[in-house]
């Protein structure tokens, strides 16, 4: 699977009253599947029929991309650290 600046994937949609664990694991090329290196924000959409979830997650992706911008290094020192 490739994830880029463009990509969504997902789970589907959890419908049972229990809940679900899930782990994501990525695995970093040495060259960026685009002509250069970028950074965002990861990002969370809501689904088709969820509208105002959408709308709310849109919002908050823009403030945090943002925030980046002026805040390189981050706001909280992360926990954890990516070796490039």
């Amino acid at each position: 699977m490739k994830t880029d600046k463009s990509s969504y994937h997902s789970v589907n949609p959890v419908i049972y009253d229990g809940s679900r664990c899930c782990v994501s694991n990525y695995y970093f090329s040495p060259v960026s599947p685009e002509s250069e290196d970028y950074f965002h924000v990861t990002s969370f959409r809501g689904r088709p029929e969820q509208k105002l979830r959408d709308l709310w997650l849109q919002a908050d992706i823009a403030i945090r991309n943002k925030l980046r911008k002026v805040f390189p290094q981050g706001i909280v020192k992360p926990w954890h650290i990516y070796k490039k």
